[in-house]
């Protein structure tokens, strides 16, 4: 049986000693457990196979075994690496070579051969854990830049086998990477792989530019297939990484989150009794201290004091101008941009001063890696310039910088977004950062602004935020100021259309679409035209610019899976619901094109804001107009009761000769189902049924269509290009989408116009512009396309 394998650095959960001295296992919160925790949890049919965390020479065999078997109750294989293994592969060359190279730092970059050395031995040694329990039909996904030599080492083992790679921090340009001794050794490793993910499309083109630089004999596609010298095809593309975003959500109105919340905006003085009080008295002293002879401070009242301007500023704007708070969570790292932040900050207190008293910063900053002295030094210097902000602009009953050096779990954190009036996201380089989009899921709804990095993924998609170059800045202090200071209807308004992309770009939609992706690369006539993340970007732009859009959609075969038996084809909630919020948005109407009866038709959509068109056109219904809601005819179609009996009589006798099929009576149609039958018998009817099909309904205005498991009869002048070609020559839409399955939806393909989008859903000939997997692909296209729209021009980010 097909599993799928998912091979990391560490795996999705922790080991805890009990008190009886047995171990449990918690799963982990945050980054890849996050993202892929909750699939391998939900599939009993999914393996994860990462390190342990442990040193085997710190346990006896007995505990050994022990440990082992707690992981595989849970479906993990732990592997066991030494400190040695973990100096030279993980801290050496995972580490201190490929993360700063990867991250634009190639200063801090080293390039160790006895590291290169060990990141080879233990690349190996995940492929040896591997091959006893690999079968042929596994799909093995590997994650990130710590096991880029594994693809190829498990392709030689097992050439058929389907294996995809993701990688989560940027890939540099190609300048950069080709300075790294192994650049090559490192592309043959990760291109053994049948598709490699990355974050953006920028990275994309990046690694394609490394692979034409370092392997100039290779080649790329139109369907970003790269073909290797020795044959091989490996498909690269984008696949923007998401949230839990109900979790994140849900989380942050917990009681402790909430807790948490209330606690921070009382201390920043946005419960206001007490701190007005505060800063009421010091702005009391230093009018005095200023203006009264004998004042212990009034000797200097005619020298230059910062303390009584800032006193002066904070007293001068108490009624005016409401607390905020400002939060950030990163990991300490020279890539997160720390000292750019913090200078940012203090130039904006020193520029608009009458923040003094009124903002404070929530700086959560985890160590990381303190045994590293290029680590060292930059917590050395976050420290010095929280302090010397807080020293410089603190008053009595204010500071403005609250600096938190330890790591908090999921509730505290969703407690720290919650309080949040302003997020500061502004690493210098990141691969996606999740940190933005878990601040947006803890606002679900209500205002709160995101002051965002453009040099972080993130950027490409939460296009509402306050975008700034991280390196800038005086461009980060003016945007942290214009985030403060706007409105609460228009950072509502922000949040809500980033929020509906976050709830449709969800981790779990990611690795769906991944491992969708992986499936249709590694199957024979499906990768030609595969819709890429540059075309879906072009589409969702083309999408939020147009004024008026069509949809024509099909329903069996692509907005649902094809099913034995049709009558269980009824849609879901989650489909009626999708349905529900496309069609009924503003600008659009959304068509479902089907071969199924209009009766069927009125039972499953009728109550819905779609327009029906149902027997491959013979009946349609519109949903506007003088005839909406009206069920109609198409003209010149042969009276039904004149052909139907003859021709159902033929296909009674094929329900006699195959066992499990049956005919469908349409009102204008006339179908033989044979998808419950045995294949073999039914291929060799089908023939024979079609050949005296077609002489029945020769010169009766009939034809005979072959579809997917169905001979179908209906008539000539009834086609979906027919059908639709009305609405496309309306002239009244600027955005035009079709998607469709099978041979009867090229008809509607062939009519569409040039500068329109169409999806075939499945493998074929087609004429439409990009082919995709699978209905659940489809829908999702769909929910993505209505998630929401750029930022109103009006709206300075």
């Amino acid at each position: 049986m097909s599993r799928l394998i998912i091979v990391s650095n560490r795996l999705p959960v922790s080991l805890d000693a009990t008190e009886d001295g047995s171990y449990s296992l918690r799963q982990n919160v945050g980054g890849l457990a996050t993202a892929l925790g909750p699939y391998h949890k939900a599939h009993r049919d999914c393996l994860w196979v990462g390190w342990s965390g442990i040193s085997p020479h710190q346990c006896s065999q007995e505990d050994l075994q022990d440990i082992q078997q707690a992981y595989k109750d849970r479906r993990c294989l732990p592997i066991f690496l030494s400190q040695e293994e973990i100096d030279g592969y993980y801290d050496g060359f995972s580490n201190n070579t490929l993360w700063p190279l990867f991250h634009d730092f190639s200063h801090e970059a080293q390039f160790n051969p006895d590291d290169w050395d060990m990141y080879q031995t233990v690349n190996r040694r995940f492929a040896q854990a591997l091959e006893p329990i690999i079968n042929k039909d596994d799909t093995i996904w590997i994650q990130d830049y710590h096991l880029m030599l594994l693809p190829q080492m498990l392709r030689k083992r097992f050439p058929e086998v389907s294996i995809g790679w993701f990688l989560h921090i940027p890939f540099p340009s190609e300048e950069i990477f080709r300075s790294l001794p192994w650049s090559r050794e490192i592309l043959e490793g990760v291109l053994s792989a049948n598709l490699l993910g990355f974050h953006t499309t920028d990275f994309v083109s990046s690694f394609i530019a490394s692979v034409g630089r370092i392997f100039p004999e290779s080649s790329v596609n139109q369907d970003g297939l790269i073909e290797m010298p020795d044959g091989h095809h490996a498909a690269v593309d984008a696949f923007p990484i998401g949230i839990d975003y109900n979790l994140y959500a849900r989380t942050s109105r917990s009681g402790l989150a909430q807790d948490m919340r209330r606690g921070i905006e009382f201390s920043a003085g946005k419960s206001k009794s007490h701190f007005h009080s505060f800063m009421s008295a010091e702005g009391d002293a230093a009018a005095e201290a200023a203006s009264q002879e004998g004042s212990w401070w009034s000797h200097h009242h005619l020298e230059d004091q910062p303390e009584l301007d800032l006193s002066r500023s904070a007293t001068a704007s108490i009624n005016q101008k409401e607390n905020k708070i400002i939060v950030s969570v990163d990991r300490l790292d020279y890539t997160k941009g720390l000292p750019e932040r913090l200078k940012a900050f203090g130039l904006m207190l020193e520029k608009y001063p009458e923040w003094t008293g009124h903002v404070t910063y929530y700086l959560l900053a985890t160590p990381s890696r303190e045994d590293v002295a290029s680590y060292r030094e930059l917590k050395a210097q976050v420290d010095e310039l929280v302090g010397r902000i807080n020293g410089r602009f603190s008053l009595l009953a204010w500071t403005p910088i609250h600096y938190i050096t330890r790591s908090l779990s999921i509730k505290p954190v969703c407690g720290i977004y919650a309080a949040g009036d302003v997020a500061l996201v502004t690493p210098l380089r990141d691969g996606m950062n999740l940190v933005a989009k878990e601040y947006l899921a803890c606002h679900d709804g209500r205002e709160g602004s995101l002051v965002l990095s453009n040099m972080c993924g993130a950027a490409d998609e939460l296009t509402d935020a306050f975008i700034v170059n991280p390196y800038d800045i005086d461009m980060v202090c003016e945007a942290l100021h214009k985030a403060l200071e706007i409105s609460p209807q228009e950072a509502c308004a922000r949040n809500v259309r980033m929020q509906a992309r976050l709830k449709v770009r969800t981790a779990a939609n990611w690795s769906q679409t991944f491992l969708e992706t992986l499936r249709q690369v590694t199957t024979a006539g499906m990768s030609e035209k595969r819709i890429r993340m540059d075309t879906r970007n072009e589409m969702v732009d083309a999408w939020e610019q147009a004024t008026c859009r069509l949809i024509l959609c099909d329903y069996d075969g692509t907005l649902t899976p094809l099913v034995k038996n049709p009558d269980r084809a009824r849609p879901t909630k989650a489909t009626r619901q999708m349905l529900q919020d496309v069609a009924s948005q503003e600008g659009v109407d959304f068509f479902i094109v089907s071969g199924r009866n209009h009766q069927t038709m009125e039972e499953w959509f009728g109550d819905l804001p779609v327009g029906l068109i149902a027997e491959h056109g013979a009946w349609s219904k519109a949903t506007s107009g003088p005839d909406a809601g009206i069920w109609k005819r198409a003209q010149g179609l042969p009276d039904a009761e004149s052909w139907q009996p003859q021709i159902k009589a033929l296909m009674e006798e094929a329900v006699q000769r195959v066992p499990g099929s049956f005919v469908e009576v349409k009102a204008d149609a006339l179908a033989w189902h044979y998808r419950k039958s045995d294949p073999r018998l039914a291929e060799i009817e089908r023939d024979r049924l079609a050949a005296k099909l077609n002489d029945a309904v020769s010169g009766n205005g009939l034809m005979v269509m072959r579809n997917s498991k169905v001979l179908e009869v209906c008539p000539v002048a009834a086609s979906k290009g027919q059908a639709v070609r009305p609405l496309l020559e309306s002239g009244k839409y600027d955005f035009t989408l079709a998607f469709g399955d099978d041979t009867t939806d090229e008809t509607m393909f062939a009519v569409m116009p040039q500068d329109s989008w169409s999806v075939k859903v499945g493998s074929g000939d087609t004429k439409a512009r990009v082919r995709m997997q699978s209905p659940s692909a489809v829908q999702l296209l769909l929910r993505d396309l209505a998630a929401g729209t750029h930022v109103n021009d009006e709206y300075q980010r």
